[in-house]
């Protein structure tokens, strides 16, 4: 009885043990997001996917149909699969929400924007029309002297081109003695728009005088078919300067300027004229002619083995990946004594794209802080120094020696085996703190966003390796003037898309001698 015990008890021990073993192997955490959305009749960007917040943006053609929109494909992460067929037609005028699933499920939404170009305009109007999109009301001002009962319509756009009927039309006389109304027609769209006319005396005015440091904007209004103009003169001085034709752009009764050649941190008195009437003046101060710290990169300082393009630590203006990379042994950013200027001390920069045990390290220059690694594959960078003067260009020097890019793929897999691409970028902003990259959580800034005031970039088209230095001039593109900004980020990247690990290992990016420029830069150095 015990020797039968005695085989047996092992037996069902061993059976005991397996029945209580679980699988609880866990499964991979993968972060699936959409990398592109392509279809018929709009557009979307890299820069249009937010993988923080799973939201991907499609911008519609002007005359697409919202409720019937043609979604070919998305690119999704490796392996991931979606709740929602691709090809198929789309109502874009509620978002559509897409379920990916892999180990895990992470819902996405595609969010469809249009933008229609409306324009209204009638005999004698003064200035541009306010159009309220939203309650489709539209507002002009015509001189008090104009009889309301019979204005000629010149110019009405309420509706996509080319494919919007109206009851109204250019040409036509109506009467304005309350306010008209047009029914437009589009798709399956019927709306009716309400036109209202307002007689004035203020036959001209400055709507915005906006000052940088050696030039101004304006604009204003006048009664069109009259001599539309601005004039200014510094304070307490006595003769004015008519603002010259070509600086001026004039549609209908609205006017613009864009003026150069004005004293720093002086203040002007503006007037805008409409034949024999002037406006009241405005003043307006302009600002400094402010530099970065160490925009010539002349002076660096070590801290172990990292490298910092400042004087010192008091100094930190601008920073590079170096910090995270020397923890892994190297080193993409660096001093160099191969410079676009000559001289005793003079220094350069030097960025060179890396492969880093896991990933590709694109060397890269900007102004802000680094804020630390993220796992192996990424990092935080803290973008943007505080600034809030409004320079017109970035110049500088630059020498490129590119390499063939490597592994690329998602959205980016057409880069592979292509010459590199490098970048130097400047923008100015509004932030109320420096924009935080995340590399891991795709979380980057959206250069197309509302926040950014101005933008430029510059991105060669380089063949071989260049033997010398050549200059650079980046324009900057004003978006917003009602807002003053409160960063400036410059940047300098060896490969275009580092950011997503994608480049040439070997690129190498020297950049020497930056500028901020004040004044109004000439049309032939635009290019």
């Amino acid at each position: 009885m015990f020797r039968m015990l005695k085989y047996i008890c092992p037996i069902v021990l061993a059976a005991v043990l397996q029945a209580c073993v679980r699988n609880d192997i866990p499964y991979p955490v993968v972060e699936l997001s959409i990398t592109s959305v392509s279809g018929e009749g709009f557009t979307c960007n890299a820069s249009d996917i937010d993988a923080k917040n799973r939201t991907a943006v499609i911008h519609l053609d002007e005359t697409s149909d919202m409720s019937e929109v043609v979604i070919s494909e998305i690119g999704m992460t490796e392996g991931a699969t979606a709740d929602v067929d691709f090809p198929g037609t789309f109502d874009m005028r509620s978002e559509l929400h897409v379920i990916l699933e892999l180990y895990q499920q992470y819902e996405w939404i595609i969010i469809a924007e249009q933008e229609i170009s409306r324009a209204f305009r009638v005999e004698g109007q003064i200035g541009n029309a306010e159009i309220d999109v939203e309650n489709r009301i539209v507002k002009v001002r015509v001189p008090d002297y104009l009889e309301l009962k019979s204005l000629e319509i010149l110019e009405m756009k309420l509706g996509p081109e080319g494919i919007t009927t109206m009851d109204h039309s250019a040409g036509e006389t109506l009467w304005f003695d309350t306010y008209g109304t047009v029914r437009v027609h589009y798709h399956d769209t019927d709306e009716t728009w309400y036109l209202y006319v307002e007689p004035t005396d203020i036959l001209v005015n400055i709507s915005s005088a906006v000052p940088g440091t050696r030039v101004m904007w304006l604009s204003g209004s006048g009664v069109p078919d009259t001599d539309l103009g601005f004039r200014y003169r510094k304070s307490g001085e006595s003769r004015w300067t008519d603002v010259a034709d070509e600086d001026i752009e004039v549609t209908g009764g609205a006017m613009e300027a864009y003026v150069g050649g004005l004293t720093p941190e002086t203040e002007y008195e503006v007037q805008a004229y409409s034949g024999e009437n002037v406006s009241e003046s405005v003043s307006l101060t302009t600002g400094s002619e402010v530099q970065l710290h160490n925009m010539s990169f002349d002076d660096w300082y070590q801290n172990g083995k990292i490298w910092y393009p400042n004087a010192d630590a008091a100094h930190y203006v601008w920073d590079s990946a170096n910090p995270g990379s020397a923890e892994l042994g190297f080193s993409p950013t660096n001093p160099t004594s191969d410079v676009a200027v000559s001289g005793d001390g003079k220094q350069a920069a030097k960025l060179e794209t890396l492969f880093a045990v896991i990933k590709l390290a694109a060397g890269n220059l900007y102004t802000g802080k680094f804020g630390g690694l993220v796992g192996l594959s990424g990092a935080h960078l803290d973008w943007g120094v505080e600034f809030s003067e409004r320079p017109t260009a970035l110049k500088g020097w630059y020498k490129y020696l590119p390499e063939i890019i490597g592994d690329a793929d998602g959205a980016y897999a057409g880069l592979k085996g292509k010459l590199d691409t490098c970048q130097i970028q400047i923008l100015l902003a509004d932030w109320d703190a420096p924009f935080t990259v995340n590399t891991v959580e795709g979380h980057f800034v959206d250069f197309d966003g509302e926040d950014i005031l101005a933008y430029g970039k510059f991105e060669p088209k380089v063949s071989q390796d260049m033997d010398e230095y050549e200059e650079f001039l980046i324009p900057l593109e004003y978006r917003d003037l009602t807002r003053t900004p409160t960063y400036i980020v410059i940047t300098a990247c060896a490969s275009k898309y580092g950011d997503f690990f994608i480049g040439g290992v070997g690129s190498t990016l020297y950049v020497d001698e930056f500028e901020l420029l004040y004044d109004k830069v000439p049309e032939d150095l635009q290019q």
